[in-house]
């Protein structure tokens, strides 16, 4: 009888073939490194877009082209918080499957159990924001997405910190 060959079958799980049956077999392999430095990238993008459309005076003509850079920075570092925080539950938990496959609103709930969402209802609003950006462009709708992203950008920052928390462990 041959030795059982390991063989991987693609991510935390890899199976041997024994006696013409497989069989899980969990291997020791470090989680692949989660990468924080886009959304710390992200977010000071985001935090300068805002200091130089706070700057602009009302009716100034590059105010509406610093609106938005405000509102697309805003779009992107909301992608990459959302994504990021799937992506540390996924490492986290043994049933990654069930949490690649959670609804938002079970994403923000696994979120705030594990600690890393302070305020779940607000990413609610950061949902909201995200789908009236991409769905429905207008002035009402910019300038008022571009008033609260200064607040989104204290909810995103507490989310790195956690994150950052959560991966040191």
């Amino acid at each position: 009888m041959s030795e059982p060959v390991a063989m991987p079958c693609g991510g935390r799980e890899g199976y041997h073939f024994d006696v013409g049956r497989l069989a899980p077999l969990r291997w020791a392999m470090a989680s692949p490194l989660i990468d924080l430095t886009p959304l710390r990238k992200a977010l000071a993008m985001l935090r300068e877009a805002l200091a130089f459309w706070n700057a602009q005076p009302d009716g100034a003509p590059l105010k509406p082209h610093l609106r938005s850079a405000v509102i697309q920075s805003f779009e992107f570092t909301y992608e990459l918080s959302v994504r990021l925080l799937r992506r540390v539950l996924i490492e986290r938990v043994e049933s990654a499957d069930r949490v690649v496959n959670l609804s938002f609103n079970d994403l923000l709930r696994s979120g705030a159990d594990a600690g890393l969402l302070a305020a779940p209802d607000r990413w609610r609003e950061w949902r909201e924001m995200r789908n009236a950006t991409t769905h429905a462009y207008d002035e009402t709708t910019a300038q008022a997405v571009a008033a609260r992203a200064a607040v989104f950008v204290e909810d995103a920052a507490a989310l790195l910190s956690a994150l950052e928390v959560n991966l040191a462990k």
